[in-house]
């Protein structure tokens, strides 16, 4: 059962608060969007790109548009969430060269500092800014637009504020597992290439099956899924570019046009032509 509180969406910015009395895991996947993810209640892990996060009340998790993540629940606890979904266009006139309000989530490596506490967010005020978006956006009122921009970059700016003051703190207390930190480096810089388990076993010295076990413990992936979204999502950069749609299943390791189709149509929705001709 899903009862959705309530959502609001305007140009480029999407809010939505709801509570889930049943949840079900949450597949890997990505967004063509930022998301800041306010979590309320629930008993779950949240994946992101090798990390895993144990959730508190009021923490936030962030994440970019080259970051797979999944959520997995470890209980059938009510599950009770906001996120807000944006567009760099919906701030983009509050920019300047001196001030880059999207330095957070654009310039972390991936899968890293994706958690802002409870207590940083709450010592910083953004619960109290989201509640006033959420506010203005179930007023819908006549300046319900201008007031939603102008408390958001507000939020920004503190978040910007919580990286830049806590950034060795937090590089202090990461936790990861550096075999598969070294695996997933290798899988992201050789995409190209035949990846296969054995290879894998081989190059990094380790039984396949207990590799498969460990990467699916740290990551909530396996490993033929993180690479195959990984593919897609090179796959994306490459037809933005302009390459030939039948040269790319090269490029991203694929190699038979077929297995690219598919695997393509099955992450992102859309047959390759299609998604590059919703894109220009």
């Amino acid at each position: 059962m899903k009862d959705n509180y309530f959502d609001y969406k305007t140009n480029n910015f999407l809010l939505v608060h709801n509570y889930t009395e049943s949840p079900i895991n949450v597949d890997t996947h990505i967004h063509n969007c930022y998301e800041l993810y306010y979590y309320i209640s629930g008993d779950l892990t949240y994946h992101i790109e090798g990390q895993s996060y144990k959730l508190n009340k009021n923490d936030l998790i962030i994440t970019n548009t080259r970051e797979l993540h999944r959520i997995v629940f470890d209980s059938k606890e009510g599950y009770e969430r906001e996120f807000i979904q944006f567009k760099p266009e919906f701030i983009s006139s509050f920019q300047t060269e001196e001030y880059n309000m999207l330095s957070f989530v654009q310039k972390r490596k991936l899968g890293y500092f994706n958690k802002i506490n409870a207590d940083d967010v709450l010592s910083n005020g953004i619960d109290r800014l989201w509640q006033q978006i959420s506010k203005y956006a179930n007023e819908k009122s006549p300046e319900c637009n201008v007031m939603i921009k102008a408390i958001f970059v507000q939020m920004l700016i503190e978040i910007n504020k919580i990286f830049s003051k806590n950034k060795n703190a937090l590089m202090a207390s990461f936790e990861y597992d550096e075999k598969i930190i070294a695996i997933l480096n290798y899988i992201n810089k050789n995409l190209e290439k035949k990846i296969t388990l054995d290879l894998l076993q081989a190059q990094f010295h380790i039984s396949k099956y207990y590799l498969c076990h460990l990467f699916k413990v740290n990551t909530g992936f396996t490993v033929i899924e993180y690479i195959i979204y990984k593919r897609i999502m090179r796959a994306e950069e490459l037809l933005l570019s302009g390459m030939p749609i039948i040269d790319i299943s090269e490029q991203v390791g694929f190699g038979d046009y077929t297995n690219f189709y598919k695997a393509f149509k099955k992450v992102l929705g859309v047959s390759p032509k299609k998604y590059i001709n919703c894109s220009t």
